[in-house]
């Protein structure tokens, strides 16, 4: 058995720090990674999202979401093509595959979360010790996931469209 090869494989991608604002949230954590919602009413702001994110963030780990469901993820759940079937399993594999202590969640909270979602999302985030920084186009978080923000001390913004346009 090639220990060598073991080793490579169990090491952690590595998520750059981040210090400023990136659209208008303003972030400073010793390591980010991303997870950005890719929905269908998403799609007319992807492309000032991925413009200043690449910009800014062009060597953090990113992972998408084809919406920003929080839910109790599958047991088993596949990632495909860099998409997570849904939030927690993004923020959970950036937590176990890089070095991320801060996640940067991109979403428009367009579905309403579920309490055993959100209570996931908790637990997911106390077991890593990540510190989430949220940034919701056109909705506020709801009630329970700024309630969960508030309680672990993370930062969010809410952003116009026509600033993303």
């Amino acid at each position: 058995m090639n220990t060598d090869l073991l080793a490579e494989e169990m090491q952690k991608v590595d998520a750059p720090s981040f210090y400023g604002e990136i659209l208008e949230l303003e972030v400073a954590t010793d390591s980010l990674a991303l997870v950005v919602d890719v929905s269908s009413s998403m799609r007319p702001f992807l492309p000032t999202i991925r413009s200043e994110l690449r910009e800014q963030t062009p060597r953090n780990p990113t992972l998408h979401v084809n919406g920003c469901g929080v839910e109790k993820p599958d047991p088993r759940p596949q990632i495909v093509d860099g998409v997570a079937p849904e939030t927690i399993t993004a923020i959970d594999t950036l937590a176990t595959v890089t070095t991320a202590k801060a996640i940067l969640w991109i979403t428009d909270m367009a579905d309403p979360p579920n309490v055993a979602g959100v209570e996931s999302l908790k637990e997911v985030l106390r077991r890593y010790g990540l510190q989430l920084y949220l940034i919701c186009v056109t909705n506020g978080p709801p009630p329970s996931i700024e309630k969960l923000l508030v309680d672990m001390e993370g930062h969010w913004v809410v952003l116009e469209p026509k600033n993303l346009r």
